[in-house]
């Protein structure tokens, strides 16, 4: 399916992001929303780039987070630290 791109969609009611993992599917893009420990929210790709298991399975430290199957880490950009 064809989406348009670069402009602004509805991924979740601000209200439903809390400290908890949130997964959600975006124009068929895995992404996973989390609300830092300042309240602000991030979104980032919701796989690991190592054979792509989803980060929602893991758990969040601080504002960073941990692949459960890799342990790999990762900040609100996404990049992995």
């Amino acid at each position: 399916m064809a989406f348009l791109r670069n402009i602004w969609y509805v991924g979740a009611w601000a209200c439903e992001i809390t400290r908890e993992l949130t997964p959600r599917t975006l124009l068929g893009e895995p992404v996973l929303f989390y609300r830092k420990e300042n309240g602000e929210v991030t979104a980032i790709g919701n796989r690991c780039p190592h054979r792509f298991a989803p980060l929602h399975l893991g758990k969040l430290v601080g504002d960073v987070v941990v692949c459960g199957y890799h342990g790999l880490k990762f900040d609100g950009t996404g990049s992995c630290v």
